[in-house]
């Protein structure tokens, strides 16, 4: 009996502590995405048990109040609200077109790499988030080790250790794949640079996503082939109707998706539509280049198959890289094809021989010690709750009239503004005020994302991101209102 009402008041401690909590978060104490007091502090302060404020921020976390980051305590997570409704699916027009974006792109990106500026558009990951440290110290390992294999060309297919650790990660995104399958490159968008440059030539039409990566228009464009944008929805990706009718209307002689997690939007097709889209194209006999690179960065585990995992006849041939999740200065990438190694190693020798010996095997020996996956899982969580803090600051400060893609994965989402707005203009306004965001236009062939911005918190957080979202916000609100006058 005793027992029982000690347990009783036990109880009533937590509860009364977390509903303190909760209220102080509510008033703005603590504030949305910032880290809460550690465990003992909070004890100490509020003169109760440890074992309490375990229980405490346990039920608050239940409620969806707090979130718990690995090996850094606990966070305050975005309240619930309605939110905003997703950007309208894009319409293109149905007809091949050159592509034009590669200067405005190099100009814009160039400027957005000054100094002192918050990243806002641009899709980095967070440099603290990533393994550097513990890889660069095994870089120097492989080059004492290695230093005479850094006096010669590696192989134009890559190196051995690491094309067999690449072959064991592709199993998660459901490819039984084989080291021999694999050609490593120098990122992920040489990779997609050999691949137009063994399937098309000048003039040949290549299918794309619209919105699509500004990276993919560039190659495109530098290689003399024309676009063919197909309509695509903010949260589902492809329009694949839309696909069948264009691929029985017109010559296309490659297609280039990012199925899981697409750069601008965040969509990701389900499992149904990869399907679909493989046999599609297997089927009318054109390959299907995959861009694979946010795959691993999804918010729901196991993550994402590829479409590759459909793949039954060697049609697809999946491009990726490490940049997104490990080290973008090491600029390793790789192509995962069977049907096509032959004319990809020969695009790879002409282009530049082989990528350099020590990175490869440096990212082979981190693989191996199992770090990749465990910095993957606290990247995965982090990423996820910057994301709440964006879409959270988004719905508050941003004008009605103002629609906002839902990603499940990778760091960036897309902005459909009210039309007033011009995303170019946005953009000088913003930089006048060191804020850099990603103009709608870079995304598309003919320059119709005119009123549309992609958003980005893979290397900016907290008060940082608040701050810039506000601003950025109070822009478009005076636009918005002088235009309603």
């Amino acid at each position: 009996m005793w027992a029982d009402g000690v347990a009783k008041i036990q109880e009533f401690i937590y509860q009364r502590l977390a509903r303190e909590l909760a209220e102080a978060m509510r008033q703005g104490v603590y504030a949305v995405g910032e880290r809460m007091p550690s465990l003992r502090r909070v004890s100490v302060y509020y003169q109760v048990s440890l074992a309490s404020v375990v229980q405490a921020f346990s039920l608050l976390e239940q409620e969806g109040l707090v979130e718990a980051r690995p090996k850094s305590g606990y966070f305050v997570r975005p309240r619930p609200q309605a939110g905003r409704e997703a950007p309208a699916p894009s319409r293109p027009l149905s007809q091949p077109t050159p592509v034009s974006v590669g200067q405005l792109a190099q100009s814009l990106i160039s400027e957005s790499r000054s100094p002192g500026l918050v990243r806002l558009g641009a899709a980095v990951p967070g440099v603290e988030l990533l393994p550097v440290r513990n890889l660069a110290r095994i870089l120097a390992g492989m080059a004492r080790k290695h230093w005479r294999d850094s006096g010669a060309y590696e192989g134009v297919q890559g190196a051995l250790p690491l094309r067999r650790q690449i072959a064991r990660l592709m199993r998660q995104a459901g490819c039984r794949c084989a080291p021999d399958d694999i050609i490593v490159t120098n990122g992920c968008l040489e990779a997609l640079s050999l691949t137009l440059r063994a399937l098309a030539t000048a003039g040949d039409t290549i299918a794309i996503e619209s919105p699509t990566y500004f990276g993919i228009l560039q190659v495109i464009e530098a290689l003399g082939m024309r676009a063919l944008e197909i309509a695509t929805h903010p949260q589902h990706g492809i329009d694949v109707d839309a696909l069948a009718q264009a691929l029985a209307r017109r010559r296309i002689k490659a297609c280039i998706l990012m199925p899981n997690h697409s750069n601008p939007t965040g969509a990701c097709m389900s499992n149904a539509d990869k399907q679909r889209v493989v046999a599609l194209l297997a089927a009318a006999g054109i390959p299907l280049i995959e861009d694979d690179v946010y795959g691993p960065l999804s918010y729901r585990q196991p993550r994402p198959k590829a479409a590759k995992a459909w793949d039954e006849s060697g049609n697809v041939i999946l491009c990726s890289s490490f940049s997104k999740t490990l080290a973008p200065g090491y600029r390793i990438g790789w192509i995962y094809s069977e049907r096509y190694r032959e004319q990809l190693l020969y695009q790879k020798f002409l282009g530049n021989i082989s990528t350099a010996t020590l990175p490869q095997l440096a990212i082979a020996e981190f693989l191996s010690r199992g770090g990749y996956l465990r910095s993957l899982r606290s990247q995965v969580q982090i990423y996820r709750l910057r994301m709440q803090q964006l879409q959270h600051w988004l719905n508050e400060y941003f004008p009605p009239g103002t629609r906002v893609s839902r990603p499940a994965g990778g760091f960036v989402c897309w902005l459909e503004l009210p039309p007033a707005i011009d995303c170019l203009a946005l953009y000088q306004q913003a930089m006048a005020r060191r804020i850099a965001i990603s103009p709608g236009v870079l995304f598309c062939a003919r320059g119709q994302y005119r009123r549309q911005i992609r958003m980005s918190c893979g290397a900016v957080e907290g008060e940082p991101l608040r701050r810039a979202i506000h601003a950025l916000a109070e822009m478009v609100r005076q636009v918005n209102g002088n235009a309603g006058e």
